[in-house]
C-alpha cells in the first residue's frame, strides 16, 4: 500500500457526528437515543473521556421477568450497565499506527474512540469502514500526481472529495466524511437536480466548473443542513479526476426564505396601501372636480384656487402611489407587458399632450413662476423619417416618455428665475427619435439646470432627487427614473443619459426596434437574442464618473460617427454591456459599486461579453498593472489620436444613396418612397446606358423589378457587364422572395438581395417605408468593406 495513504491521520476517517451520554445518565435517556436511530451511544465521564459504548446488546440482561413481550429500561445509571469496550487512540496517530496496534491483538474492538492530547473524546472510528476505504483506495489508486494532490485535499478546511472519471472515490478529507459521505447518494452529480439559480463563474483556465447542486439532509435530532456541492473537472496532468467541494449554505437558504417572506409581506402591504389610499383619493378628486365645475354653486376666486390645489394635489398623490406600486411590481418580476405594433410618432405626440395637460393643471408651476397670459408649454418633436413602428407596450412606452418629459420640464428652470417682474425664459425641452446601431433611440432633452457630477451616479437609485429635500420647489419621490429604467429593460432595452450643470440633460431610451424582435413579457430579454451583428456595431460604452471626461469622449466619438452610451457604476456597466453589445468599452478603474478592474474580469469571464474590446482609462500617476485582461490602456487626459487606435474602423455609411434603375421597371410608389427617404435616383433606358451612367455617377445600388423570366434575362445580361455586376442588386419583386436562394446560386458572381415585406397591395405605407429602408441599409452595410 502507498506510504502516503498509510501516513494519513486517523482524524480523516473519524466520525464526529455521534450520540453521547454522561456516565451518570439514566439508561432510559440512552434508550431514547437508540429509538431515534442511533446504533450506539458513546458514554463519557465528567472529564469528557470515553468509557465505553452503549447499544442494544447492553440491555439483553435487563429483560423484564414480569412480561416477556414488553421491554422495560432499568431505572439505573449507565455506570451500572455492562458497556461494550471502546479503546481510545490519539487522533494524531496515523493509519499505519492503528493497523500495527490491531495486529498485536487477536480480538480487537470494532470501534475505536479518537481522543485529543488531553484524552477528551473527539470522534469515533469504525475499523470496518476504515478497512473498506483503504481497500478501495488501493484498488483505485491514481497515478503519483494524484497522490501528490491528496495531502492538499486532507488539509482543506471545506469538505472536499476527489474521484476519478468512473465515479470511484480517490480520497476525501475529514470534513467531507463527517458531513456528506454517508448522506449523499452514490452518484449525486447524476441524481441531484442542478440549482439553476446558482451558477459558478469560470475563474481560471485550469478548472472547468459544472453546474453546482444542492443537497439537504437532516440529522437524527431533527436539525437540517443544506450543502451546495460544486464539481470541478481537473485538466492537464490531472485529466480524468474530479474535485467536489461542498459549502454549507444553510444560513443563506434560511435568510433567503426569510427575505422571501418579507418580500411577500411588502407586496401585500403595497397592495393594501394602493387600495386603501386610492379609494378615498378618488372621492376627494371627484368632489374637487365637481366643486371646480360649479356644480354646487359659484365659487369666488380664492375658493376656486383652493379647490384647484386640492384637485391637483390629489392627482399628484395618485400618480406617486401608481409609480411606487409599479416599481414594486417591476422589482418583484410581477409587472407584465402587453406588446403590440405601435406608431412611434403617435406615442410621442400623446406623451407630449399628456405632459402639457399636467403642466397646465400643476398649480406649483404658476405659484413659483410668472408666465405671460395664455402661455403654453412647447415641446419639440424631431423624428427621423424612417422611424415608423415598434413592438412595445404602448401604455408603458408612453409612461416612460411622460416620466422623462416631466423631469425635463421640472428642472428646466434656474433658481434665478423665481417669481420676478419679468417672466422666465420658456423651458426648452423636446424629443428626438433616431436609429442607434440597430436600436431605436428616444432621447428626451432639456436645457435646464443639469445634474451635478457627484449626483449622477445616484440618478437611478431609489428616491433620489437633484434638489435638496428641504428646499426643493417640485413634488416627487424620485422613483420615476428608476421605474423608467425597469420598463426599458423589461422591453429588452436600457436607458442612458448625459448631463452638464447649467447646460442641460439628455436621457435616451434604447429599445429593440425590429417588428419581429422577440420581446418577452415579464422578464428581461437576453442580450444575445437582441444584439445586432458585432462586426457592424458603432456603439461605444463609456464607463466614467467625471462629467468633463464623459463630455470629451462623447464629443470625439460623435464626430467620428459613433453612438455613445454612458455607465457610471460597475454594475450598470455590466448590465449595459450584456444588453447593448457595444463594439468597444472605455472603462475607468474609479467607478462605484464595482471597481473597473473587477468589471474587466467579469466581462472577460462571461461568454456573452468576452469578445467585446475593453480599453482601460487610467491616470498616469496610478500604479502600473502588469497582468490584466484589457485589450489596451489609455492615459488620461485621452488624446483623440490615441483613442483612434482602439476604434474599429468602419467606413461611414451615408444616410442617402445613389440608386440606379431601369426606365418603366420600378413602380412610381416605390420611387416616391425612395425620394422621401432622401435617396438620389438615376434612371437608365436600358442596361447598356445603365453601364455608362454607373461609370459616371458611381451609384451604390441597382434596383430591379419584374417577373421570373424578366429577371432571368436581365440578370444574365448583367452578369456580363463590368460595372453594374459589381453593384449590390436589390430585387423588390414579391414573387422572387421564394426564389432568391436559387437565383443566388445560379448567379453566384452577383450580389443579389431581396427586400422582405414590400407589397403595395396589402402592406400599409409605414410598413413598406420601414422595410425598404432596412433592406437598403442592410445591403449597403454588408457590402461595405470593414477593417479593424
Amino acid at each position: 500500500m502507498d506510504s502516503l495513504i498509510l501516513n494519513q491521520s486517523l482524524e480523516i476517517y473519524g466520525q464526529s457526528l455521534v450520540a453521547t451520554c454522561q456516565l451518570s445518565s439514566l439508561t432510559s435517556e440512552a434508550l431514547s437515543l437508540l429509538k431515534k436511530g442511533w446504533s450506539h451511544i458513546v458514554v463519557l465521564n465528567q472529564e469528557g473521556q470515553p468509557q465505553g459504548l452503549f447499544s442494544a446488546r447492553s440491555l439483553l440482561n435487563w429483560q423484564s421477568s414480569s412480561d416477556v413481550h414488553v421491554f422495560t429500561a432499568p431505572s439505573v445509571t449507565l455506570d451500572d450497565v455492562d458497556l461494550e469496550p471502546l479503546p481510545a487512540i490519539a487522533m494524531s496517530m496515523t493509519v499505519a499506527d492503528l493497523l500495527n496496534r490491531i495486529s498485536q491483538y487477536r480480538h480487537s474492538a470494532e470501534n475505536w474512540a479518537l481522543v485529543d492530547d488531553r484524552g477528551n473524546f473527539t470522534g469515533i472510528l469504525e475499523v470496518s469502514v476504515l478497512l473498506k476505504a483503504l481497500l478501495q483506495m488501493e484498488m483505485n489508486q491514481s497515478p503519483s500526481i494524484a497522490s501528490l494532490l491528496l495531502p492538499l485535499v486532507y488539509q482543506f478546511p471545506l469538505p472536499v472529495m476527489l474521484r476519478d472519471d468512473q465515479g470511484n472515490i480517490v480520497g476525501m478529507n475529514a470534513a467531507w466524511r463527517n458531513s456528506l459521505h454517508t448522506s449523499l447518494p452514490s452518484n449525486p452529480l447524476n441524481t441531484a437536480e442542478p440549482n439553476a439559480e446558482m451558477m459558478l463563474e469560470d475563474r481560471s483556465q485550469l478548472l472547468a466548473p459544472t453546474i453546482p447542486f444542492t443537497h439537504q439532509f437532516c440529522t437524527t435530532d431533527g436539525e437540517s443542513f443544506t450543502w451546495q456541492v460544486v464539481n470541478v473537472a481537473l485538466h492537464g496532468s490531472l485529466q480524468g479526476l474530479e474535485l467536489a467541494i461542498a459549502y454549507d449554505i444553510t444560513a443563506q437558504k434560511n435568510l433567503a426564505q426569510e427575505l422571501s417572506g418579507l418580500s411577500r409581506v411588502k407586496d401585500e402591504f403595497l397592495t393594501c396601501i394602493n387600495h386603501e389610499l386610492k379609494t378615498p383619493l378618488t372621492s376627494v378628486i371627484g368632489i374637487a372636480s365637481l366643486l371646480s365645475n360649479s356644480t354646487f354653486g359659484e365659487l369666488n376666486d380664492r375658493q376656486s384656487r383652493y379647490v384647484k390645489m386640492i384637485h391637483q394635489s390629489g392627482r399628484q398623490l395618485v400618480s406617486i402611489i401608481d409609480n411606487i406600486f409599479d416599481l414594486a411590481k417591476a422589482e418583484s418580476g410581477q409587472l407584465e407587458l402587453y406588446t403590440e405594433m405601435v406608431s412611434v410618432k403617435e406615442v410621442c405626440q400623446k406623451s407630449i399632450q399628456q405632459v402639457k395637460k399636467l403642466v397646465q393643471q400643476d398649480s406649483t408651476i404658476f405659484r413659483n413662476y410668472t408666465f405671460e397670459e395664455g402661455w403654453e408649454l412647447d415641446i419639440q418633436l424631431d423624428i427621423e423619417a424612417t422611424v415608423q413602428t415598434i413592438v412595445a407596450d404602448q401604455t408603458r412606452l408612453q409612461q416612460m416618455l411622460v416620466n422623462l418629459l416631466s423631469n425635463a420640464f421640472k428642472f428646466s428652470f434656474f433658481p434665478s428665475e423665481l417669481v420676478d417682474d419679468l417672466p422666465p425664459i420658456p423651458p426648452q425641452i423636446g424629443i428626438k427619435v433616431r436609429w442607434w446601431e440597430g436600436w431605436l433611440a428616444l432621447t428626451v432633452w432639456d436645457q435646464g439646470i443639469g445634474i451635478p457630477e457627484e449626483k449622477q451616479c445616484l440618478v437611478f437609485q431609489k428616491f433620489q432627487q437633484v434638489e435638496n429635500v428641504l428646499t426643493r420647489r417640485f413634488e416627487g419621490t424620485g422613483a420615476s427614473l428608476l421605474l423608467t429604467r425597469h420598463l426599458a429593460r423589461l422591453h429588452g432595452g436600457d436607458i442612458t443619459f448625459v448631463s452638464q450643470v447649467d447646460v442641460g440633460s439628455q436621457f435616451t431610451i434604447l429599445l429593440p426596434p425590429e417588428p419581429n424582435s422577440p420581446v418577452r413579457q415579464s422578464k428581461l430579454i437576453d442580450a444575445s437574442q437582441q444584439q445586432i451583428p458585432h462586426s457592424q456595431s458603432r456603439l461605444v460604452l463609456v464607463v466614467e464618473t467625471s462629467t468633463e471626461a464623459v463630455e470629451l469622449l462623447r464629443s470625439n466619438l460623435t464626430n467620428l460617427d459613433y453612438q455613445v452610451v454612458i455607465a457610471r457604476s460597475g454594475t450598470e456597466a455590466l448590465e449595459k454591456a450584456r444588453r447593448l453589445q457595444p463594439c468597444l468599452i472605455l472603462l475607468s478603474p474609479d467607478v462605484p459599486m464595482l471597481s473597473g478592474w473587477d468589471v474587466l474580469a467579469l466581462l472577460k469571464g462571461d461568454s456573452v461579453t468576452r469578445h467585446i474590446k475593453v480599453v482601460m482609462m487610467k491616470r498616469a500617476d496610478e500604479p502600473k498593472i502588469h497582468t490584466h485582461q484589457a485589450d489596451g490602456i489609455l492615459l488620461k487626459p485621452i488624446k483623440p489620436e490615441e483613442l483612434n487606435k482602439f476604434l474599429p474602423y468602419y467606413p461611414s455609411i451615408p444616410k442617402s444613396f445613389k440608386i440606379i434603375y431601369l426606365n418603366q421597371n420600378i413602380a412610381d410608389p416605390y420611387l416616391h418612397l425612395l425620394q422621401e427617404l432622401g435617396h438620389s435616383l438615376i434612371e437608365a433606358d436600358n442596361l447598356q446606358q445603365g453601364e455608362v451612367l454607373a461609370n459616371i455617377w458611381q451609384p451604390d445600388l441597382f434596383l430591379l423589378d419584374g417577373d421570373s423570366q424578366f429577371l432571368l434575362d436581365h440578370l444574365e445580361q448583367i452578369n456580363h457587364l463590368e460595372r453594374i455586376s459589381d453593384l449590390p442588386i436589390l430585387l423588390i419583386t414579391k414573387s422572387v422572395i421564394a426564389e432568391i436562394n436559387w437565383l443566388q446560386s445560379r448567379f453566384n458572381k452577383l450580389s443579389l438581395h431581396d427586400c422582405v415585406g414590400l407589397d403595395l397591395t396589402t402592406s400599409d405605407r409605414a410598413t413598406i417605408l420601414l422595410a425598404l429602408h432596412q433592406g437598403i441599409m442592410t445591403i449597403v452595410s454588408r457590402t461595405t468593406p470593414i477593417q479593424v
